[in-house]
């Protein structure tokens, strides 16, 4: 019977476990990519970053990945990260998009989402200002194709 309760009280316990880092995300994925700007570009935190994309260096300032994400460095720090719903180049992002944003929403959508845009284009294109960063939304056919995350004094 001991046996029984200490399954039980472990089972619970990792059950517990896989929930809390669940409801937390994966760290290379939604609003945990912010995290990553500003990191030097020996760090090891920028190295996991690219080595969980599988980026390719095409200069020693630009990385991309077919999985969707283009990473750009400025002053030997991560600068910029933008997430593409499909691109013959960098492919197609499928992971959690910063701040609850989905490919194909159209841009009435982001506004609602996101509240009134500092930057705003009739072609939806559209920028939102955060404590640390700019979000930028941009949009093919009417909807949500690519999303841009930049330290703010990016640009």
């Amino acid at each position: 019977m001991k046996t029984f309760y200490r399954f039980t009280i472990h089972f619970a316990i990792v059950l517990f476990a896989l929930q809390n880092s669940y409801a937390q995300g994966n760290t290379f994925e939604g609003n945990a990519l912010v995290t990553f700007l500003g990191k030097n570009s020996g760090s090891a935190d920028l190295k996991d970053l690219k080595a969980n994309y599988k980026c390719e260096m095409a200069n020693e300032l630009h990385y991309l990945s077919r999985g969707g994400i283009e990473l750009i460095l400025k002053n030997n720090s991560l600068n910029e990260i933008h997430l593409y719903g499909g691109s013959a180049v960098y492919g197609k992002f499928l992971g959690v998009l910063p701040n609850k944003l989905k490919f194909g929403m159209v841009s009435g959508d982001v506004k609602r989402l996101l509240g009134k845009p500092v930057v705003s284009y009739n072609s939806g294109y559209c920028e939102y200002e955060f404590q640390n960063y700019i979000l930028s939304c941009w949009f093919d056919g009417g909807a949500l194709s690519q999303v841009g995350i930049a330290v703010k004094s990016a640009l």
